[in-house]
């Protein structure tokens, strides 16, 4: 029953959620904004006309945080970033879907939810949580008994309620797609215009005429010309709000200062280090960075560090600068060891979340452990008993390991062992049975103790490059003092474009929530103040460049493109004007191809779902005006990306009707992939889902 007792294990800190939540909203509903104004909402969004409160969001956040730490452990900013979002689309998803189940009547009885759990093929879910260890089937008799005695405990209660929640959510899923897949039928002609679009296939020859054969300087634009075409496809330029920004970095480097009391540091260790009774205590106690007990053959030493190998034990090297470090090096051990081993392990996995669960693994391993040391096959006790997927086919057996390319006491552990000697490992996540198989060829190693001290910037300097970050922002305050204050100190202007209200990500700087914030409450040509970004180990100053309002983009925004587009339209009539003419003198198509000094080209086997012509690229208009065009006429002039076409079909081959049944089996399995996936997206748009994490995030 291990979902029911992560659940239960889990109690502490639900109730621990429920009381957070409810002092977030007890300090929010008596928050004073500037003026002496409450806060006037809690809401967080809108999803068709219903509002979902802050509370909810959070209580969702919450439970994808703890799916997740239950997996990785410490969630860092980046994976924060992808929980906050995974949880919005979480809560809207299933506001929109419960909308629609209830416009439409759907529901999920009791005894309907009650013939899933105990009927004869129970979900997947139930099965796992109830199936007895000792037979590995599935129990009925345990599942009723739970159910008959689980209100008399809260926790067993509580952990009941969410598995319940999960299987009538998965029922009403079910039921829904269910639904719109009956709804799904394919009528005659739909089937024959699928056999026609697949199978007719038409060789064409063609020429073309590229727009460059009109100078630009014979076609004139008028701004009425302009007008016209951004409003014919002003949908083109729908936007989101969003803001562009310029930043500049004062990176928070090392002092000389900062570097030559790093140094005095590690000299001043040195006598110590040398006279330590145990080089790696003295490391764990000295250095942030965890001491490496590999041993290590001359190839794989540092270039300071080769000479160490022929000298005494005890002899240190250094100190050394190695990138941004001190270092001393002492010699601990030299010895003949193998450069790799062969390993097999079994890897268990405690059943459920408890401590007694923990120690049924460690007592199994023991087990374990000592039948392989009295002969036992160990691929066989894999196959029967890892967790590894893949222990049944390969018995365990993980390859060749290198002491260079692993760190750890493990690795350090197993090194020692003789072939087919075992050992126990119990690293935190599962417990690892393992055992030796081969040893390779011994070679003289050697095991370095290296005292690392980090050159890293001191207070006094960060406070200083805070002050000239503070220094620039203050005497600074609009965007042309900025443009020509950074031109003057040669900082490097990056930009970043495109930020929307919610994004949380700066490209070159990483988790940046703050500074998105600032650029959508900012007006335009703003300079901010100073920025601490400690985990990018960087401050910044950021100007906001440009503002987009949700809707359309504004024509003076799109002139450019706009002008591109009506250059080449206008070309494409002229162009067009000019072979129409042509085309009736023209005795043949070969001809009009010649008067117009244009090679002819041919296409073959071309069907209306073609991608591309070979030669040409992709050109639908093309394509979809020559595969439903009869047999020996000259085309129309045709407007295509590249440049105007024209052409002549000078063979057809029709679909055939045994295609048509195909062609409806294949368009009735489209539009079913098609009913489980688009339906959602269609729904949430018809939401007109209203975001506003921006108000608390």
């Amino acid at each position: 029953m291990a979902v029911l007792e992560d659940i239960r294990k889990k109690g502490g800190i639900i109730v621990s959620i429920v009381i957070g939540l409810a002092l977030f909203a007890f300090v929010l509903g008596d928050f004073i904004m500037p003026g002496g104004g409450r806060v006037r909402s809690m809401d967080v969004a809108k999803v068709g006309g219903k509002s979902l409160n802050i509370q909810l969001f959070e209580a969702k956040i919450n439970e994808v945080s703890n799916m997740y730490q239950q997996q990785i452990g410490q969630l860092d900013n980046r994976m924060r970033d992808m929980v906050h979002d995974q949880a919005w689309n979480m809560l809207i998803t299933e506001t929109v879907m419960q909308q629609a189940y209830t416009r439409i009547g759907l529901t999920v009885t009791p005894d309907e939810l009650w013939d899933i759990i105990t009927g004869f093929n129970p979900p997947p879910v139930i099965r796992q949580e109830f199936t007895n260890p000792e037979t590995g089937q599935f129990d009925r008799s345990w599942l009723l008994n739970f159910l008959r005695i689980k209100d008399s405990d809260p926790n067993q209660a509580a952990a009941w309620s969410f598995l319940e929640q999960r299987l009538l959510s998965d029922r009403y899923t079910q039921k829904f797609n269910e639904l719109i897949g009956k709804g799904i039928f394919v009528p005659d002609f739909m089937a024959e215009n699928e056999n026609r679009e697949l199978n007719r296939r038409v060789d064409f020859d063609y020429f073309s005429q590229d727009y460059g054969v009109i100078h630009d300087s014979l076609v004139t634009i008028s701004t009425r010309d302009l007008r016209d075409y951004y409003d014919r496809n002003k949908n083109r330029w729908e936007q989101t709000a969003s803001r562009d920004i310029e930043y500049v970095v004062f990176n928070i480097v090392p002092s000389d200062e900062d570097r030559a009391a790093a140094q005095e540091w590690i000299e001043r260790r040195k006598p110590e280090f040398e006279d330590a009774p145990d080089a790696f205590q003295f490391i764990r106690a000295h250095s942030r960075t965890p001491a490496d007990t590999r041993f290590l053959i001359r190839d794989h030493l540092p270039i300071q560090l080769t000479e160490i190998f022929d000298q005494p034990i005890g002899t240190v090297v250094g100190p050394y600068q190695e990138g941004e470090a001190w270092k001393l090096a002492r010699l601990v051990k030299a010895e003949n060891r193998p450069d790799s081993i062969r390993v097999s392990q079994i890897v268990l996995s405690p059943r459920g979340q408890t401590q007694a669960d923990y120690n049924d693994a460690v007592r199994l391993a023991d087990s374990i452990k000592t039948a392989v040391e009295n002969g036992a096959d160990f691929a066989a006790l894999a196959a029967q008993h890892s967790s590894d997927p893949n222990a049944f086919i390969n018995g365990g057996d993980v390859g060749w390991v290198q002491e260079f390319n692993i760190r750890g006491s493990l690795m350090e552990t197993l090194f020692e062992l003789r072939r087919g000697e075992v050992t126990k490992f119990e690293p935190g996540q599962g417990i690892f049975v393992m055992q030796v198989t081969e040893r390779g060829i011994e070679a003289p190693k050697v095991q370095i103790a290296t005292l690392q001290h980090d050159i890293l910037p001191s207070t006094p300097t960060e406070q200083l490059i805070f002050s000239q970050a503070s220094r620039f922002a203050i005497e600074n305050r609009n965007e042309r003092q900025f443009d020509e204050k950074a031109a003057e100190l040669n900082l490097f202007k990056r930009p970043a474009s495109q930020l929307g209200e919610n994004d949380r990500q700066i490209p070159g700087i990483g988790s940046a929530r703050q500074i998105v914030r600032w650029a959508h409450n900012a007006k335009q040509g703003e300079v901010s103040d100073v920025f601490t970004l400690d985990e990018s180990n960087m401050f910044v100053v950021a100007v906001l460049k440009n503002i987009r309002k949700k809707g359309f983009a504004p024509l003076e925004d799109v002139t450019s493109e706009i002008e591109l587009n009506v250059r080449r339209q206008k070309k494409g009539e002229m162009i067009a004007a000019q072979l129409s003419e042509a085309s009736q003198n023209a005795q043949s198509f070969s001809q009009l191809a010649l008067n117009r000094g244009a090679p002819v080209e041919t296409a073959s086997g071309i069907t209306f779902s073609t991608f591309s012509i070979p030669g040409v690229g992709i050109e639908h208009e093309l394509i979809a005006i020559a595969t439903n065009s009869d047999e020996g006429n000259i085309s129309e002039p045709v407007e295509g990306v590249s440049g105007i076409f024209m052409f002549t079909v000078t063979q057809v081959a029709e679909a055939d009707e045994i295609g048509i049944e195909q062609a409806r089996d294949r368009l009735i399995i489209t539009y079913s992939n098609r009913a489980v996936s688009e339906p959602l997206e269609a729904l949430r748009k018809a939401a007109n889902v209203e975001d506003m994490r921006s108000n608390f995030y």
